[in-house]
């Protein structure tokens, strides 16, 4: 598990892009690595790191697109990381310079199979490529001013509005048109090279959107601007937590069956072999906490019955939209027991973060793990293995130590290399059909990708230390990952 942000090659200017998704492939299949999991690739608006408040539920970020492959595209100079930040805002602008020369010469010298390739693309993606073409100029034109400021007619859809917006932004609407089929052209091209080397891309589809996106702006309808998604208390906030991402208008949702969600995992198919799906507790009961105050943080739906029905209802959609890719279900945090019974009733694995299964203090053996489930030892929300084992008690390094049937010292707080390698082999030896693992896991990295409920610059800029491109001809990353396939083929995963 890496994101996309986080990679690093000898052709990159400051940020991953998508052909690096190539050599990390070809290098994860020589070390007996199958699924290769992203964070979201949705676009950001400016000024927005994280992924899971994007733009668009179906937009590719241009920041990814790779502009070495684009004809005409020219070249820009590699920028460095504002202190901690990512320099997301200026790369994204210096790309879309980039590509506008190299769309201005496209619609000067078109050539008839390219040009057939760009109308097929965008004719098989009105659903919502041209919704969002329109939002994006429009942003644009108002200084990326929030649609919910726009004037009147605008922000509500006016029809005759909307024709006339369509007719001023024509020709930016047809760049933004292209822009997104060059990064559909990239994707599929990172596809085809797993492809050849059995590895599988898995996406993540996050729960939902920003309010301030096309999705948002097109399904108004759709949404309660009254309450703000979040999360009850848990162990990472004690009074709960508001994400100020918008609420779903759930009997709506209920009554188009999900369209808008069916459209999301059938783009996911398009573009993942598997995806994980966000927040799932949040299909059954999503905690609504008020934008005013006026009245108190509740579940809806409030009672099981109709979580239940909500929940088995929106996976019977997902299942029928997703085709070929298999859908997972991020189920972590205070979840029923019950909602997981649906999830296995449904044939959708879980998760199974080896320091949460715990029985009050006792971890739970991993060789008794659901088969339907992914092992992992942290998410993207988490510290580290190295960090986490650092933080831990004598008494319960000692009881992770015993489980995992590892005689080592458990009063030692820095994981040694010897024993993390033993650590996470016996991971691979778990009842879950799935391991998949952070990529800082694999090599004792201690790089965190977010603090929850913290905004903070070292949030969604992490990267990694070396280029994807070099991990082969590395001695270091070759003498780290030495126990990687010999593991897989032990634990039966892989077969030579």
């Amino acid at each position: 598990m890496v994101p996309l942000f986080s990679l690093r090659s000898e052709y990159d200017v400051g940020i991953g892009e998508i052909l690096d998704l190539i050599p990390l492939a070809r290098w994860a299949a020589r070390v007996g690595q199958r699924v290769i999991q992203l964070l979201p690739i949705n676009e950001t608006a400016p000024g927005e790191a994280s992924p899971y408040n994007a733009m668009s539920a179906f937009a590719i970020d241009p920041v990814y697109i790779s502009l070495r492959a684009v004809p005409d595209a020219g070249s820009i100079s590699p920028m460095p990381a504002d202190g901690e930040r990512l320099p997301r805002e200026a790369i994204r602008s210096a790309k879309m310079l980039a590509l506008a020369a190299a769309f201005e010469s496209f619609q000067r010298r078109p050539r008839d199979e390219p040009l057939a390739a760009f109308r097929a693309f965008v004719e098989a993606n009105r659903d919502w490529l041209d919704d969002y073409a329109l939002f994006h100029a429009i942003k644009e034109a108002r200084d990326f001013a929030p649609w919910d400021t726009w004037p009147m007619r605008l922000r509500d859809r006016d029809r005759a509005a909307l024709r006339r917006a369509a007719r001023r932004f024509a020709s930016r609407i047809e760049f933004l048109r292209y822009v997104q089929w060059i990064a559909a052209l990239q994707w599929a091209e990172v596809r085809r090279a797993a492809a050849a080397v059995g590895a599988w891309l898995k996406g993540d589809l996050p729960f939902v959107l920003g309010r301030d996106s096309a999705d948002v702006w097109t399904r108004q309808d759709e949404f309660d601007p009254r309450y703000s998604v979040g999360a009850p208390p848990d162990e990472f906030s004690a009074t709960g937590q508001s994400w100020n991402l918008p609420m779903y208008e759930w009997p709506r949702v209920r009554a188009s069956d999900f369209a808008w969600w069916r459209r999301r995992a059938h783009h996911g198919s398009t573009l993942y072999d598997l995806f994980r799906i966000d927040h799932i507790i949040g299909f059954f009961r999503t905690w609504a906490m008020p934008v005013d105050a006026a009245d108190a943080p509740r579940f809806v739906p409030g009672d099981e019955a109709a979580q239940r029905a909500q929940g088995e209802a929106f996976l019977r959609a997902i299942g029928e939209a997703a085709g070929e890719a298999l859908p997972m279900a991020e189920d972590l945090g205070t979840v029923p027991q019950w909602v997981r019974a649906v999830l296995h009733a449904f044939g959708v694995p879980g998760y199974k973060v080896f320091r949460w299964e715990r029985d009050d203090h006792e971890y739970r053996d991993p060789r008794r793990f659901d088969p339907l489930s992914v092992v992992t030892t942290g998410t993207h929300d988490t510290d580290t293995l190295v960090e986490w084992w650092f933080g831990l008690s004598p008494t319960e390094r000692r009881n992770a130590l015993r489980v995992l049937d590892l005689g080592a010292d458990a009063s030692e707080p820095v994981l040694s290399r010897p024993l993390r390698e033993q650590m996470l082999a016996r991971l691979y030896d778990a009842g879950s059909a799935w391991i998949i693992l952070p990529i800082q896991d694999v090599f004792g990295w201690t790089g965190r990708i977010n603090v929850p409920a913290t905004p903070s610059a070292q949030n969604w800029n992490w990267r990694m230390p070396v280029a994807v491109d070099r991990l082969d001809a590395d001695p270091v990353i070759r003498e780290l990952t030495a126990w990687l396939r010999p593991a897989a083929v032990a634990s039966a995963r892989l077969h030579e």
